[in-house]
């Protein structure tokens, strides 16, 4: 089944919109070297040639699939800005953390593909670096710097903090089908969804917070 993103529309024209859906699910799914053309064009159903006419080739495609991602991660950046204007450091992490975490339940494909280039390296990461998750990364380990310079987070190497909050977030929802055969969980419900963001902003973040000590009173 294809998660709608509700973007595609930008492209101007149903077809490509209906390609890009597609595509976007594939590609999630599984890895660009496994989708072929042919298999976007008929689980879009479309005919092969309108696939080209919309797309040089596979490579414009993932591409323009990953565009699809970008516009959505520019409006959590909009929302984080209005919503963190007068936060401290740790408070403003605790905010993007908790959109982070929105946004992979309603665009599940955005932590599959990070995962899978991740792992693969190479030229599409590079891309992804550049256009889509590089910026807002290193705004987030620029953010943790800022929190343990504060006092307020354990000085674990911030990359390695956000990293660790990003892939714990996406794990779960990755691994949907997994909790489902495994424990018998959905997932995808709205307690399970409510308890997944409690123990990453809870459990996680709040265990790399430095707690404040209790004041010790002086004997009379």
């Amino acid at each position: 089944m294809v998660l709608r993103t509700g973007l595609a529309a930008v492209s101007g024209h149903p077809t490509a919109s209906r390609i890009l859906d597609v595509a976007l699910d594939q590609f999630s799914r599984l890895g660009f070297e496994r989708v072929t053309m042919g298999g976007i064009a008929q689980e879009a159903g479309v005919a092969p040639a309108s696939l080209h006419y919309h797309f040089l080739d596979k490579a414009d495609l993932w591409r323009r699939a990953m565009l699809q991602l970008r516009a959505v991660l520019e409006q959590e950046e909009r929302l984080l800005h209005v919503a963190a204007r007068e936060a401290d450091p740790l408070a403003r992490l605790r905010m993007a953390m908790r959109l982070f975490l929105r946004l992979s339940w309603e665009q599940p494909a955005l932590g599959r593909i990070v995962m899978l280039e991740g792992m693969a390296g190479g030229d599409r990461l590079a891309w992804l670096d550049e256009n889509l998750i590089g910026p807002r990364n290193r705004a987030l380990v620029a953010l943790a710097a800022q929190a343990i310079e504060a006092g307020q987070l354990k000085p674990f190497p911030p990359a390695l903090i956000v990293v660790t909050l990003q892939s714990a977030a996406s794990g779960i929802i990755n691994l949907a089908p997994l909790m489902r055969v495994n424990f018998g969980i959905d997932a995808l419900s709205r307690s399970a969804r409510e308890a997944h963001e409690r123990m990453i902003i809870d459990a996680i973040l709040g265990g790399l917070a430095v707690q404040p000590q209790p004041s010790r009173k002086r004997p009379p």
